[in-house]
């Protein structure tokens, strides 16, 4: 079965997915869908130059992996050269340009359709669709439900018609869902089979459509679920939903997900600028859920935060649902810090955890490993 991996690229993500197999990424049903996020920034890089990003990536990525590219709409992770690719002159020239060097890296990369709300009548959208579709032959749209449905309805009929003219280009629709709730799994369906439903009935007279199906259930804060205990549980209704939306429509989708990343970003240093809990989040084997536990600093006894991870991971591996048969580097860094290690004492160096144990699960799972 396919997978898509969907990420934003975060120190955090970078971390976890370079401690990956490579040859993963070159597997056929594997493919990630990439959104370019600016670097961080230091003295002598005062915007987060985007292509120490790239740069990045092609250190861990083969050049023959499957990767749709998209570019951040988000206002923190973006920056001038980011709002510069968004211009839709000329049909996103910039962004025509900007991707041609990314498929001189990733020989397999395929563009994602960029839009800008400047582009009211969507002459540029047009001319992007045409120009991609004869230079690839594939394409991805993505579909935010958080869009109005009928400017949705509006762009798939344009893709629909400009791709009469090129009839052998593939298209491949992103129905993202984002952040799901646990009890509003049911609500989120019927939006998805609503949506994508629609999507394939006006891409019906294109050949090559291919859907799929993007969620994430880790909330943007463990601490807004459960203030006071120092252990809990997190459902993964990814796959539930998924599930229940591939029952439900007559044609295939392929599942997709954020790695266990929430969408909403607040790794950053700055969040963290008055202390944090430190905390271990460990996927069970199934993948059917996150368990976690968390310790306060004892700052009393000026202990830092790496001790305090120390006795967190010991409580981990002492859990029953400790996947202790797993191989992946997050598994063996939760190993090493509860036998006394010191690997990482950071929110963000543990979000990597969390993400390789559960990227790497979710590969076992669909036979990719």
């Amino acid at each position: 079965m396919k997978y898509t991996l969907q990420f934003k690229t975060g120190d955090a993500e970078i971390r976890a997915l370079k401690n990956i197999p490579p040859e993963v990424y070159s597997h056929q049903e594997m493919a990630v869908l990439i959104e370019l996020t600016r670097g961080r920034k230091s003295k002598k890089d005062q915007i987060g130059d985007l292509n120490k990003r790239v740069d990045a990536l092609s250190k861990f990525l083969p050049n023959d992996a499957m990767v749709y590219f998209d570019i951040t709409s988000d206002p923190d992770l973006s920056n001038a050269q980011i709002d510069e690719i968004f211009d839709s002159q000329n049909g996103y020239e910039k962004w025509q340009c900007f991707f041609a060097d990314l498929r001189s890296i990733f020989r397999r990369a395929i563009p994602m359709l960029l839009v800008n709300d400047i582009d009211e009548e969507y002459r540029d959208f047009r001319k992007q669709i045409i120009s991609f579709a004869k230079t690839y032959r594939h394409i991805g749209y993505k579909i935010d439900p958080s869009v109005d449905k009928e400017i949705i309805e509006k762009e798939l009929d344009i893709i629909a018609a400009e791709l009469q003219w090129a009839r052998d280009t593939h298209i491949t629709v992103f129905y993202d869902q984002g952040y799901i709730v646990d009890g509003l799994v049911k609500i989120a369906e019927n939006r998805a089979i609503s949506y994508l439903c629609s999507a394939k009935d006006r891409l019906k007279e294109c050949e090559y459509v291919e859907f799929v199906l993007t969620s994430t259930s880790f909330p943007d804060s463990v601490a807004s679920l459960n203030k006071r205990e120092q252990q809990g549980t997190i459902a993964c209704t990814e796959l539930r939903l998924f599930n229940s939306v591939e029952q439900a429509v007559s044609f295939p989708i392929s599942y997709s997900d954020y790695g266990s990343i929430t969408p909403k970003r607040n790794d950053d240093v700055a969040f963290y600028g008055n202390g944090w809990i430190p905390r271990i989040d460990v996927p069970k084997d199934d993948v059917s859920e996150i368990f976690y536990y968390r310790q306060r600093r004892n700052k009393e006894s000026d202990e830092e935060y790496a001790d305090t991870y120390i006795n967190v991971a010991k409580a981990c591996i002492e859990d029953q649902r400790f996947p202790r048969e797993l191989v992946c580097w997050g598994c063996q860094t939760v190993k090493n810090t509860a036998a006394g290690m010191k690997p990482g004492a950071t929110p963000s160096f543990w979000i990597s955890v969390r993400m390789n144990m559960f990227v790497t699960q979710q590969m076992k799972r669909l036979g990719l490993l």
